[in-house]
């Protein structure tokens, strides 16, 4: 059920009990599994456009996240067997282990289409046992995502490392997905990741010699005190931003952040080069985006922006090595069109090792 009231009946499936999100879709057609364990998806109920999901079951190597997690998933099919080689589970066993509540058997098309209409807004999946009245209120004691910090409960709560190599990184952890790290660690990374809220003190004393800002979950504009962490941060050493980490790196230049109307959510959303005028086409995961026009151009070059409705989806600092995308290169799923953007990092660490 919705908040403005409009309800959908199907098939439970996973944990069972009544789960709470901003209703949002996706619209791969694979990656059902990194798409629940992201934990960018942190209080969303997600539709998922494809109709038969669940086809090639799941495998725990799959995972982005060991904890954090989508609230809800809405598909039209759910399959009850599964054809993979690799698959160690059915997708409903998973849902059930890792505590996620799904519903199928509703037309995710009109769905869909509401959302596109109406915008992203409070949803329940609940029992039918829940008496209406119960689920309405639980929907509206439920907060709005603009102006909502969910980083916290995201975040790692003690710093933890990755990986080895002639490369020390300082992630900050917003709601890291594991596909990040590892594309770290298989470039010779070694990967610190700290909490979100680490003074830059802590931060300096690990002799860095780059910093990845994550994606996460939210509304960027109250994460509290990081935008005066972040500001240090790109004053010392190369950095790069992903998602909410660009918009992060965005706010401690100066800029401001918005809600779009239903966000971008799958993996086929093209992206324009504006350097080079090439098109990629990105995995993309946000609700928030970055006012364009309210970064200061004296000394920001805008990279990158969306083939969809133009919003803003990369830019870079003239005079350091900072940048940042708003789409996810580590994909996961989606294309890898945008994996160089981590061999670009590991080239501005490089350089700027050599000038130093």
């Amino acid at each position: 059920m919705l908040k403005d009231g409009t309800s959908f009946e199907g098939e439970l499936h996973g944990k069972g009990s009544a789960t709470c999100g901003e209703l949002v879709f996706n619209t791969s057609m694979t990656g059902y599994q990194e798409v629940v364990t992201d934990p960018s998806y942190s209080m969303q109920n997600v539709v998922l456009t494809f109709p038969e999901i669940g086809i090639y079951g799941t495998r725990e190597n799959s995972n982005e996240s060991s904890l954090n997690q989508a609230s809800g998933l809405i598909v039209k099919r759910m399959a009850g067997e599964t054809w993979h080689r690799l698959s160690c589970e059915r997708l409903n066993d998973f849902l059930s282990r890792r505590g996620i509540t799904a519903i199928s058997g509703i037309d995710t098309r009109k769905l869909t289409h509401h959302i596109r209409n109406f915008g992203p807004q409070n949803s329940i999946i609940a029992p039918a046992s829940m008496k209406r009245l119960e689920a309405e209120q639980q929907l509206t004691a439920m907060p709005s995502m603009e102006g909502t910090n969910l980083v916290p409960g995201v975040s790692c709560k003690d710093i933890q490392q990755h990986g080895s190599g002639p490369w020390r990184i300082g992630l900050l952890d917003f709601g890291v997905k594991s596909s990040i790290i590892n594309e770290l660690t298989r470039r010779g990374c070694l990967v610190y990741q700290f909490p979100w809220n680490t003074p830059f003190d802590t931060l300096k004393s690990y002799d860095l010699q780059g910093i990845m800002l994550s994606n996460g979950p939210g509304d960027p504009a109250v994460v509290p005190h990081v935008q005066e962490i972040v500001t240090e941060c790109i004053a010392t050493w190369p950095t790069m931003g992903i998602c909410l980490g660009f918009q992060i790196l965005a706010l401690s230049l100066g800029a401001t952040t918005y809600k779009l109307p239903f966000g971008h959510r799958g993996g086929n959303h093209p992206v324009k080069d504006l350097q080079t005028g090439r098109v990629w086409i990105t995995a993309q995961n946000h609700g928030f985006a970055v006012e364009a026009k309210s970064l200061p151009g004296d000394h920001v070059e805008l990279t990158h922006c969306s083939l969809f409705d133009q919003s803003l989806e990369g830019f870079q600092l003239k005079n350091r090595p900072v940048f940042g995308v708003q789409f996810h290169p580590e994909a996961g799923p989606g294309p890898s069109d945008a994996k160089p953007l981590f061999d670009r990092f590991i080239a501005e660490m490089e350089d700027h090792d050599a000038k130093r």
